[in-house]
């Protein structure tokens, strides 16, 4: 199968890897192409270059209007690919202006939008929220089965569904993360070691993934990006808009990210909240 896959970054450079090592035929359009560097995958000079006569197409971009942009480009390709994954996290309205688009020249648009960052994709057992056709989702099964677990993946509904449930996702994301760094520092200050706190609570009933999986290397003062805040910055922008009113919870969430480098994991929110390490220099390339 050829597989024409647009962004490279961090999570697309390990679900090309994944898709490559299922034996598939790789070819990718990266906007930096030293990101593409290495991968196994033969790089292509433009989105248009790289989906021609693919059998699927796999984005991983920005946005919103980034989305739309690639779409755009590839309806003019001679041979367009019949099916589109876009694992972007964007609105589900532009989703479903994408899969407009799409149509227009045979192809289906999937909203794909995955969930367990870097490490998730370089493993290939991502959770995959999915939205269009029962048939458009079956089609795409031989490359959704590589980047990530099956047994995590569901089929939200139709085009647009698979954003509205990353949506959900990436707001638990924000207020779980905040409120545990706001708790813990709270328990901090009172005289109890955040580490000793990690262990109650994995115990107790206020558990999280966030806590298990994000807050190790929070309390360890590293904040190097896998989920980078300016990103879940964006998602909580979508969210807002989805909703279409304030968000009691949400809101409040959201403003603390703003204060939170751009640049760095979306973790580094608990330095407002909690006394932690200095972040540990970059490595040295």
């Amino acid at each position: 199968m050829h597989v024409g896959v647009v962004g490279a970054g961090l999570m697309g450079a390990g679900m090309i890897r994944n898709i490559a090592e299922g034996g598939h035929e790789v070819v990718v359009y990266a906007r930096t192409p030293a990101k593409a560097e290495g991968l196994p995958a033969r790089l292509a000079p433009g989105v248009v270059a790289a989906v021609d006569g693919a059998d699927i197409a796999l984005l991983s971009v920005t946005d919103s209007e980034h989305v739309i942009e690639v779409v755009e480009l590839i309806v003019t390709a001679d041979a367009p690919p019949p099916i589109i994954i876009d694992t972007s996290t964007i609105a589900p309205e532009v989703a479903r202006e994408a899969a407009v688009l799409a149509a227009s020249v045979g192809t289906e648009y999937l909203d794909c939008p995955v969930s367990g960052g870097p490490p998730g994709a370089a493993a290939g057992t991502l959770a995959v929220m999915c939205g269009g056709t029962d048939a458009g989702v079956a089609a795409a099964a031989p490359v959704l089965d590589l980047i990530g677990d099956p047994a995590k993946r569901v089929h939200c509904g139709p085009v647009g569904s698979g954003l509205v449930a990353k949506l959900v996702n990436n707001l638990l994301v924000a207020v779980i993360s905040a409120g545990t760094a706001e708790a813990f520092g709270m328990g901090q200050r009172a005289g109890v070691d955040p580490e000793v706190l990690a262990r109650v609570v994995m115990a107790s009933s206020g558990d999280s993934w966030q806590l298990r999986n994000l807050f190790p290397r929070v309390l360890a003062g590293n904040h190097a990006p896998g989920f980078r805040a300016r990103d879940l910055r964006k998602d909580l922008g979508h969210a807002r808009d989805l909703a279409g009113h304030p968000l009691a919870i949400g809101d409040p969430a959201a403003r603390l990210f703003e204060d939170v480098d751009g640049e760095l994991d979306y973790g580094a929110v608990a330095r407002l909240l909690m006394d932690l390490p200095d972040p540990a220099p970059p490595e040295e390339a």
